[in-house]
C-alpha cells in the first residue's frame, strides 16, 4: 500500500505478487536470460517497482555509477532543503509584512500633539548630546489627570481637556537597545517654571500644555527632550485590560482610607480599575508620594518582565497587538513617526529587564511654601545625576553617590 499523506487514502500495489522473498516468481524468459547473462526484463506495467541485479556485482560496473548516483541523492537532498528553506523565509517574510503594514494602519490612527518643540526658541534649549549618546532617545512621558469623563488621550479622545502631569517621567533609551532609564520627577517638586514663576512641576502642563512641560523639564535638568508622549487614567484602565491584566507582588499588607482598599501581602493580578488604584495610592503609604512613585516605577517594569515572558516583544504579531492597545489610549507629539516608533518597539526586543533603571530625581526631601506641600530637589547632584543619565553612566553616579534605585518591589 502506498501511503498518500494525511487524509489521503492509501493506493494499492497492482504489480505481480511477491513471493515470501519479496520479489515476483521469474519468468521463461527470465530464466533464459540468467542462463546466458543477460538482463531480466521488468514485468509489463510494474517497471517502477523492478529491481535489477546489483550492478556492483558485475564486472566493469557499479563503483563509479554507484557514486554518482549517491551523490545525485545528496544534491537532490540538498535542492529540497533549499526550497523549503527559501518557502520558510517568504512564509515569515509574509508574516513580518502583513505585521508591519497593521502596525501603521494602528500607529496611524494615534492621536498625534502638534510639534511641541517648534515654538521653543533654539537658544532656551538644550544641545543635542554628542558621540555614542547622539543615538539615544529620549521621552517627557506624563499621566494626565485631567478627571474628564471621556478619554482626553489616544484615538478614543473625545475632548481636549488638559489637567495636570499627576505622573512625570523622563523615559532614556540608550542606542540599538543596550539598555534604558526610567526617571521620576516628583509631581510636587519646586521648580521654576518659564513665563510663570515658581511651582510645581505639575502645574507646567496645565498651564501651557507639552510645550511648556518640555521647557520646564529641560531647563531643570538639562537634558534634551526628543518626544513627548502623554496617557490619561482611562487609557491607562484600557491598556492593562488589553493586556490582560498585570501580576504585581505587595511586600507588606496596607490599607487605602482614600478608596477604602487594602492591599494584602503576596501577589495581586490587576485588571485596568485595580491597577489605578494601585499605582495612584498613597494615603495608605508610609512614605506617601515617593512609595506612590515606585509603585508606579514597579508597575511599569511588571508589564515588561509580563511583555517578554509572553513573546510580546519578540514576536511580530504580538508586537502588532501591543502597538494596537497603546494607539488606543497614548498621545504623543507629531514628530514621532510611524517608522521611528516602529524602531523603537523593535529595539526593546533583547532587551534585558537588568539593563533597564529605575531611579527618583534626587531631592532633599518635603517642605512647605505657603500653603503648598513640596519637594525639593537636590541642587547639589542633580546637574551630575541629568548628565549621567543623558550619556550613559547613571548606574554608576548612582552608586557613587548611594542613590536609592527601585528595589525588587514596592510598597
Amino acid at each position: 500500500m502506498e501511503n498518500r499523506g494525511p487524509g489521503m487514502p492509501p493506493v494499492e500495489n497492482r504489480g505481480p505478487d511477491l513471493g515470501g522473498r519479496g520479489r515476483a516468481a521469474p519468468s521463461a524468459g527470465d530464466r533464459a536470460a540468467d542462463a546466458q547473462g543477460g538482463p531480466r526484463t521488468p514485468p509489463p506495467g510494474d517497471g517502477a517497482a523492478w529491481t535489477q541485479p546489483d550492478e556492483r556485482d558485475q564486472p566493469g560496473k557499479g563503483a563509479g555509477d554507484h557514486r554518482a548516483a549517491h551523490h545525485g541523492s545528496r544534491r537532490r537532498a540538498r535542492r529540497v532543503i533549499l526550497i523549503v528553506s527559501v518557502a520558510l523565509v517568504l512564509v515569515a517574510g509574509g508574516l513580518a509584512s502583513a505585521a508591519y503594514f497593521t502596525a501603521n494602519h494602528y500607529l496611524s490612527g494615534m492621536k498625534r500633539i502638534h510639534d511641541p518643540f517648534s515654538s521653543i526658541p533654539a537658544a532656551a534649549r538644550p544641545p543635542r548630546p554628542g558621540g555614542v549618546a547622539a543615538r539615544d532617545v529620549t521621552f517627557l512621558v506624563g499621566g494626565l489627570d485631567t478627571r474628564s469623563p471621556v478619554p482626553t488621550t489616544g484615538s478614543r479622545a473625545a475632548t481636549d481637556a488638559r489637567g495636570r502631569t499627576d505622573t512625570l517621567m523622563l523615559v532614556h533609551l540608550i542606542g540599538n537597545g543596550r539598555g534604558a532609564y526610567v526617571v521620576s520627577i516628583p509631581r510636587d517638586s519646586w521648580v521654576p517654571i518659564p513665563a510663570h514663576g515658581d511651582g510645581k512641576i505639575n502645574w507646567a502642563y496645565f498651564f501651557g500644555g507639552p510645550t511648556l512641560a518640555v521647557r520646564t523639564v529641560e531647563q531643570l535638568t538639562g537634558v534634551r527632550i526628543d518626544h513627548v508622549a502623554v496617557i490619561d487614567w482611562a487609557g491607562f484602565q484600557a491598556v492593562t485590560n488589553a493586556l490582560g491584566g498585570v501580576t504585581v507582588n505587595v511586600p507588606v499588607t496596607s490599607y487605602d482610607p482614600m478608596n477604602h482598599v487594602t492591599w494584602t501581602v503576596g501577589p495581586h493580578h490587576l485588571n485596568g480599575a485595580q491597577a489605578l488604584l494601585y499605582v495612584r495610592d498613597r494615603y495608605g503609604l508610609t512614605a506617601g508620594d515617593f512609595a506612590r512613585e515606585r509603585r508606579q516605577q514597579y508597575f511599569l517594569r511588571a508589564v515588561f518582565q509580563q511583555l517578554r515572558r509572553e513573546g510580546k516583544l519578540t514576536n511580530p504579531l504580538q508586537t502588532v497587538s501591543v502597538l494596537r492597545a497603546l494607539s488606543q489610549a497614548v498621545s504623543v507629539d507629531s514628530t514621532l513617526t510611524n517608522g521611528k516608533m516602529t524602531s523603537l518597539a523593535l529595539s526593546l526586543r533583547g532587551l534585558a529587564l537588568s539593563k533597564v533603571v529605575f531611579a527618583t530625581a534626587p531631592n532633599t526631601g518635603t517642605g512647605s511654601v505657603g500653603s503648598q506641600s513640596v519637594v525639593w530637589l537636590n541642587r547639589s547632584i542633580g546637574p551630575g545625576f541629568w548628565h549621567a543619565f543623558e550619556y550613559d553612566s547613571l548606574p554608576a553616579f548612582i552608586k557613587a553617590h548611594n542613590i536609592k534605585r527601585l528595589g525588587a518591589s514596592a510598597p
